[in-house]
């Protein structure tokens, strides 16, 4: 019974002494899209309604299947989410000061205004252009980061 006791009493202090993971701070543009897989988790139109499944193309919800990584090294890949299988890559770059993603991937390629670049969260603008019909000349995309 002693040796529990001992034993129960170094676990538990082992557990409170364990250190906090300390989150980064301060991070570029950069290294906020690189932390992180994103995955896309609604479309919304500019005044913030989230728009249907119906209101899309379906290259626009095929997108909704994958994660996207935005590498250090510039690569980007989109992975299947339920497979985990790279299926499409490319490259990415920040331009106009930073405010614009490029990315050239076969399945999600243009320049897209960032809106929104936290840890978790991402939010970019793009034009509808010819794809989308009666839901404005803007669309945003927000992207939360992929647990998987």
């Amino acid at each position: 019974m002693k040796k529990v006791l001992i034993i129960a009493i170094v676990v538990f202090i082992s557990l409170a002494c364990k250190e906090d993971k300390v989150e980064p701070t301060n991070l570029s543009q950069s290294e906020l899209l690189s932390l992180n897989s994103w995955q896309l988790s609604r479309y919304i139109n500019t005044s913030g309604k989230t728009l249907s499944n119906s209101e899309l193309n379906i290259s626009a919800v095929a997108l909704y299947g994958l994660q996207f990584e935005f590498r250090a090294d510039k690569e980007t890949r989109a992975v299947d989410k339920i497979t985990k299988t790279i299926l499409n890559r490319g490259t990415w770059d920040l331009i106009s000061g930073e405010t614009v993603l490029d990315i050239n991937i076969t399945s999600f390629k243009g320049q897209f205004k960032i809106v929104t670049l936290s840890k978790g969260k991402l939010t970019l603008q793009a034009s509808t252009g010819n794809f989308l019909s009666g839901v404005g000349s803007e669309i945003n995309m927000e992207f939360t980061e992929s647990k998987n």
